[in-house]
């Protein structure tokens, strides 16, 4: 388990006490921090796939219960960490799921934290227990139309904006979800994220030639910088090798 984290906080202290609790809490890595409520708003991505935001509430330009109303979705848990115990109904109505009181000490961070750990763990055991299915059914372009895609007809899905696209070995489907919204449905199978905008089969994979991947209905995608340590870890786990000297 590795939960990738976000600092938001306008005092660069408190940030450096969560950084420091972080850094010591195994499975958790911190991915970025800001001490502007604005720069964090206009900067922070779906496609930064965050765990757990950690966000102060008061702060200048954007309190952090009106920013949370913004960016909540970008992030599969938020953690407020403020001086004010009067805020917590409020950080409730925001789908909060810890409420941390300044100062914050690593025993009750920790505390706090281990909840969400557990939480984690629970879902992942829960996935791995639960017969993958054969088959999607997505959303067409009316309320009772859906599409039922069989998954290993998949090659590859692709993000378009609000969209993405799913494409088959017979045609191509599109339908408002998000990237990482169709990757954890289909992360007891065999794909794997090769870029920001791309996830791949990985029975598609025709050839690997440097940064390209060539699928078998020979288009080619190419390797984003972030993801090549992840895929060719992959490669390498699945190479056969000689054992002649």
């Amino acid at each position: 388990m590795n939960l990738k984290c976000i600092v938001i906080d306008d005092e660069q202290h408190a940030i450096e006490v969560l950084t420091d609790h972080i850094a010591e809490m195994p499975g958790l890595t911190i991915l970025k921090t800001f001490t502007s409520p604005v720069q964090a708003l206009t900067e922070i991505s779906i496609e930064d796939e965050i765990d757990i935001l950690f966000m102060d509430i008061d702060m200048p330009g954007i309190n952090g219960l009106e920013l949370a109303k913004n960016i909540r979705e970008k992030s599969k848990y938020l953690v407020f960490t403020t001086a004010h115990p009067d805020y917590a109904l409020q950080a409730f109505d925001v789908q909060s799921d810890q409420y941390l009181l300044k100062p914050i000490s690593f025993a009750k961070f920790a505390i706090g934290i281990d909840r969400i750990l557990k939480k984690e763990s629970t879902i992942a055991k829960n996935v791995k227990e639960v017969d993958p299915v054969a088959a999607l059914y997505i959303k067409g372009d009316h309320k009772y139309a859906f599409s039922n895609i069989a998954i290993e007809e998949i090659l590859y899905i692709k993000a378009l904006q609000n969209y993405i696209q799913i494409i088959t070995k017979s045609e191509t489907h599109t339908t408002y979800l998000t990237l990482k919204e169709i990757e954890k449905a289909l992360e007891t199978h065999a794909f794997i994220r090769v870029n920001k905008s791309n996830i791949v089969a990985k029975a598609a994979i025709k050839k690997v030639d440097g940064n390209i991947i060539r699928l078998t209905n020979n288009e080619m995608i190419q390797i984003g910088e972030g993801y090549k340590e992840a895929f060719f870890a992959y490669v390498q786990s699945s190479l056969l090798k000689s054992n002649r000297s």
